[in-house]
């Protein structure tokens, strides 16, 4: 728990792709054939556009690819007019598109035969294991077959995602290197990077210093920063040493807290983007004593504060209580409601806490609360675990704001299947059947009921004869993508 709540990382406003003009008005979507085989056909008049059929096959992206399964297992990648881009192969695929291109990732499973010296001699008498578990990653740029990695490692060593960040128009950032993109094609700017942070600047380290950079810019914005667990502030005659901030369990690759070694600024985490005050101007002797027991920084970004934490290890709440202190030195108790989120290492909301989203005075059942949920174009609105008197666990949708339930905590689960336009699959009860639910037109969407749904449409639901069958279905107008 403690880990967790320590290692923090800042939302980000729109980490969403740059949709450049190479997207494509897509109109074709998979539909499931009485054979149990995929076609794609319009999206309107059902008639199909590709004379090929399918085990199974994803939706296109929206720069117009998707991959598609054959009867032998095979994953290959088509284009919207049935062309093959990538050949069937035992590899699967997966698709993600970024400024308009489109990065694909394969990713093969295999046994390979290791030299005697790695054999695997099992001391209980149960034989000698011969061969280890590999991976072989191909990843690379889909509409050029550019290739960026292609590589065979052990199982448990190593993984490589299509986590392509996008910086700008012309610029993306991937395993640790800035591309720039021209004629389709990305040519690396910058290697051996440490961190991406926001406003076009990365991080680079040199054995144990790091140091800021903007892009494009050869000189650094500082240089021979250190890590550092400790924090120094003067409050009159008084200097408060704050000993293990941010403090973690494993190292990270860049520390928490950069210290310029010349001015001894400091400069904290997530964006470094400001110096941490050095004295405390304006405080109440309380928050003086809460400052001493400060655990946690964080730079809030595009505002003049820090968020000053300390944890509460009381057996019945386990959670941070808070300050706030400005670039001057002012201490405050609250701030104004900003969109901005402090999330776990394992996406767990730390701040806002539960009780700045739903105050006590709110709990007027004496529930227990869970781990709280907010994504990306929610903006006030939450999801809240709900445990009754009765041990039993329900979720609700919570308005912030308004501090009211958008959706009453009378279900099982909640999906956010479309944040912006408040698309949710609703599940009443433990194991039971969703629903498509519009939350901004308040009405259901359709009348089936499926074991699952998926962002991109895609359901399932179990025959009587116990098989599932999966297909497609348009989320804001139920209809299904399927023969009768």
């Amino acid at each position: 728990m403690l880990t967790s709540t320590t290692a923090c990382a800042q939302e980000k406003k729109d980490n969403s792709p740059v949709i450049s003009s190479k997207s494509k008005t897509i109109s074709s979507i998979p539909f499931l054939t009485k054979q149990n085989d995929f076609v794609y056909v319009d999206k309107i008049s059902l008639k199909p556009v590709i004379n090929r059929k399918f085990r199974n096959a994803s939706v296109f992206t929206p720069t117009g690819f998707a991959v598609v399964e054959n009867e032998k297992n095979e994953y290959a990648v088509i284009s919207e007019t049935g062309k093959t881009i990538l050949d069937f192969s035992a590899s699967p695929i997966s698709l993600d598109v970024v400024n308009g291109l489109t990065m694909y990732k394969k990713d093969m499973e295999y046994e390979k035969k290791m030299p005697v010296w790695k054999w695997d001699w099992n001391i209980m008498g149960s034989g000698i294991k011969k061969e280890q578990t590999y991976h072989r990653f191909e990843i690379g740029v889909l509409e050029t077959q550019q290739v960026l990695l292609r590589k065979d490692i052990p199982y448990m060593e190593d993984n490589y995602y299509l986590n392509f960040i996008p910086v700008d128009d012309s610029h993306v950032f991937w395993n640790g290197t800035l591309y720039e993109i021209r004629n389709s094609h990305l040519h690396k700017t910058e290697n051996n990077l440490a961190e991406l942070l926001e406003g076009r600047r990365f991080i680079k380290a040199s054995n144990t210093s790091f140091s800021i950079y903007g892009l494009n810019q050869k000189k650094a914005i500082h240089t021979e920063l250190k890590g550092t667990e400790t924090l120094s502030l003067k409050y009159g005659k008084e200097t408060i040493v704050l000993n293990e901030v941010n403090k973690e369990r494993y190292e990270p690759e860049v520390p928490k807290l950069l210290a310029d070694r010349i001015t001894d600024d400091v400069y904290p985490f997530p964006q470094y983007d400001k110096a941490f005050p050095k004295e405390i101007t304006k405080a109440t002797a309380s928050q003086v004593e809460f400052i001493k027991q400060t655990s946690l920084v964080y730079s809030i970004t595009d505002s003049p504060y820090f968020l000053l934490g300390v944890f509460n290890y009381d057996h019945d709440i386990w959670a941070y209580s808070w300050l706030y202190i400005d670039i001057r030195g002012n201490v405050t108790d609250s701030i104004e409601i900003c969109h901005f989120k402090v999330l776990d290492q394992v996406g767990n909301l730390v701040w806002p806490d539960r009780k700045m989203i739903l105050p006590d005075q709110f709990n007027d059942k004496n529930w227990k609360f869970g781990k709280i949920n907010g994504y990306e174009g929610m903006n006030d609105l939450y999801l809240i675990p709900i445990e009754d008197e009765k041990q039993v666990r329900s979720k609700g949708l919570w308005n912030r704001r308004t501090k009211t339930w958008e959706i009453k905590p009378e279900y099982y689960n909640i999906s956010v299947l479309d944040a912006e336009k408040q698309i949710y699959a609703l599940q009443k009860e433990k194991d039971g059947l969703y629903i498509l639910f519009d939350h901004k037109n308040q009405k259901n969407i359709g009348l089936k009921e499926y074991h699952s749904i998926s962002s991109d449409g895609l359901v399932s639901v179990k025959l009587q004869s116990g098989q599932n069958i999966y297909y497609y279905i348009d989320l804001y107008s139920g209809k299904e993508y399927k023969e009768l």
